[in-house]
């Protein structure tokens, strides 16, 4: 009798020992997958937070890019009645670059931007032949270059205010 209790007991102490081993690792198993889960979740708020900075620095780069490449276009446009033979061509570079990155754009300016610049391309085609083919620069296409450079100048200005008002409305976020 005395050997069946002491074996019982060390059975019950084998048994509490192994269910307290079983669930010390269940509970540390849970804990672990808790802090886990913070830590990843802390993570991916920061990884978010660079990125959503890191768009905003972009879109901003190609809203002032636009912006600084219309107003200097725009001036072109002004001083054409002052200088009619002396054309100066007007830049598209930041356009070309930047067209495919207008995504974050109001749907108001994804329509007009391209418009605006194809505006450009018309009055610098109209101009590269007058130099090229036709006068070599004498202005026998003066008044269609200025035409263009009116229908510009007439579309540019909404342009750059939409402009304005997003790269404000950006800043603030």
């Amino acid at each position: 009798m005395e050997n069946s209790k002491l074996l019982t007991t060390i059975v019950l102490s084998l048994l509490s020992g192994i269910a307290g081993s079983v669930i010390g690792a269940i509970i540390g198993s849970i804990a672990t997958l808790k802090a886990a889960k913070i830590s990843l979740d802390g993570l991916y708020k920061q990884g978010k937070e660079e990125r959503r900075i890191e768009s905003k620095k972009k879109n901003l780069i190609v809203i002032h890019s636009l912006i600084k490449e219309l107003k200097e276009n725009q001036s072109i446009s002004k001083d054409l009645p002052n200088n009619p033979f002396k054309h100066i061509v007007m830049s598209r570079e930041a356009w070309s670059i930047y067209k495919g990155n207008i995504s974050f754009m109001t749907e108001k300016l994804q329509i007009n931007l391209p418009l605006t610049y194809a505006l450009i391309a018309e009055y610098n085609s109209i101009l590269e032949y007058d130099r090229a083919y036709l006068s070599h620069g004498e202005g026998y296409n003066n008044e269609k270059i200025a035409k263009r450079a009116e229908k510009f100048r007439d579309n540019v200005d909404k342009v750059i205010n939409e402009l304005e008002k997003m790269r404000l409305q950006i800043e603030k976020k």
